[in-house]
């Protein structure tokens, strides 16, 4: 990361954005504005994580799953830090940084 010249570091940037976006279907919740989701799909996930915690399934609780996402993020913005790579702001767990408004998937280099 040392050499990596401005216009990489803006790529990286909105690079993490968009595997935040990918990755909430798994390790949070799907971003409604980011996948074609019916309107109460957020609600029956719930709903479904509710009845799989009673029925002992060890599924952690919504606020469980979103402190455990923001504090992989920050570990990642730790690392991105020390090599002055901005980090993009992730509002739907509470970090702040540089607004990511559009994500051009041309500029996304898939990787999961």
């Amino acid at each position: 990361y040392p050499k990596l010249p401005p216009e990489d570091k803006a790529i990286v940037t909105k690079q993490i954005r968009a595997g935040y976006l990918f990755l909430s279907a798994v390790l949070f919740e799907p971003p409604m504005e980011f996948w074609d989701l019916p309107e109460d799909f957020i609600d029956n996930q719930r709903e479904g994580e509710e009845v799989a915690r009673g029925a002992g399934f060890g599924v952690p609780s919504y606020e469980a799953k979103k402190e455990n996402w923001k504090n992989a993020m920050l570990n990642l913005k730790g690392v991105l830090d020390r090599y002055e790579i901005p980090f993009p702001a992730i509002p739907e767990v509470g970090i702040s940084g540089q607004e990511i408004t559009e994500v051009d998937m041309e500029d996304i280099i898939p990787v999961f």
